[in-house]
C-alpha cells in the first residue's frame, strides 16, 4: 500500500499556479463532469431498482472519498456505471456490498494475481458487458421516432461516435 501522507502540492519545478495556468478550465469541467456523471448513475439505478437518491448526500461521499483518497495518492474518485451494474445485476442492495466488493479485491490483489495474468482481458470485458446489457433500452428508439426524430438523430450519432471515437 502506498503511505499514507497528505497530498504533495508541488511536482518538482511546477507550483500549483504553475499547474493551474496549463491545465485551465479542466479544473473546473472535469470535475463538474464526473459529478453528474455519479448522479446520473445514481438517478438511473435509483428509477430501475426503486429506490431514492439525495443528491446532496451523494456529492458530499465523493467529496468526502476524494480528501481521504488523497492522502493515499488515489485516482480522483467518481461513480462507476459498470461496477454498478454488476452490482445491481448480482442483487446487491446496500453500501455494504461496496465493502465486502472492496475487501475481496484486496484479496485477490493479494492471493490471485500470478494465476490471473492470463485471463484475455475480453473476457473480463465480457462481465462487465453483460451486466451494463441489461441497461440498454431499444423501446427508447421508437419513442423517439413517434415523437421527436431530431432527438432519435442526436441520440444515433452520440452512440455511433461513442464506438467509433471511443
Amino acid at each position: 500500500l502506498p503511505p499514507v501522507e497528505p497530498p504533495h502540492f508541488s511536482h518538482g519545478n511546477f507550483t500549483v499556479t504553475d499547474v493551474f495556468s496549463h491545465i485551465g478550465a479542466g479544473f473546473i469541467i472535469v470535475p463538474l463532469l464526473g459529478l453528474v456523471e455519479s448522479i446520473a448513475i445514481g438517478k438511473a439505478f435509483a428509477r430501475v431498482n426503486n429506490y431514492k437518491i439525495d443528491a446532496t448526500q451523494e456529492l458530499l461521499a465523493i467529496g468526502a472519498a476524494n480528501i481521504i483518497s488523497s492522502f493515499f495518492h488515489s485516482y480522483p474518485v467518481t461513480g462507476s456505471f459498470s461496477r454498478t451494474a454488476v452490482n445491481s445485476q448480482s442483487g446487491v442492495r446496500t453500501p455494504a456490498g461496496g465493502l465486502f466488493t472492496g475487501a475481496l479485491i484486496l484479496l485477490a490483489l493479494a492471493l490471485l494475481v500470478p494465476y490471473c495474468y492470463y485471463i484475455p482481458k475480453s473476457a473480463l470485458a465480457a462481465v462487465i458487458i453483460m451486466a451494463v446489457i441489461q441497461m440498454v433500452d431499444i423501446r427508447i428508439l421508437k419513442t423517439l421516432w413517434d415523437t421527436n426524430k431530431w432527438d432519435l438523430f442526436v441520440h444515433v450519432v452520440t452512440f455511433v461516435c461513442s464506438l467509433c471515437i471511443g
